[in-house]
């Protein structure tokens, strides 16, 4: 099975790798400050539309797990 490029660059990934850490799972709750709705906002800046608070999630675990690439990769 081919392994999928990933889609983030460097700076995109520690962005999302650092708001994914502050979000908690959602059987934790909404947690404080809407952190679900701020990694939503993230994804969307990257060009990512979640439909929900579980997509985003698992959406953002799918990227994490992709890692980086750098910016002049294609």
């Amino acid at each position: 099975m081919e392994s999928r490029k990933p889609r983030l660059l460097k700076w995109q990934y520690d962005e999302l790798n650092a708001q994914y850490g502050n979000t908690p799972s959602i059987a934790e709750g909404t947690g404080e400050g809407g952190q679900h709705w701020i990694l939503m906002n993230l994804l969307n800046r990257f060009g990512f539309i979640p439909n929900s608070r579980d997509q985003a999630m698992q959406l953002a675990d799918e990227l994490l797990a992709e890692g980086w690439r750098e910016d002049g990769d294609a």
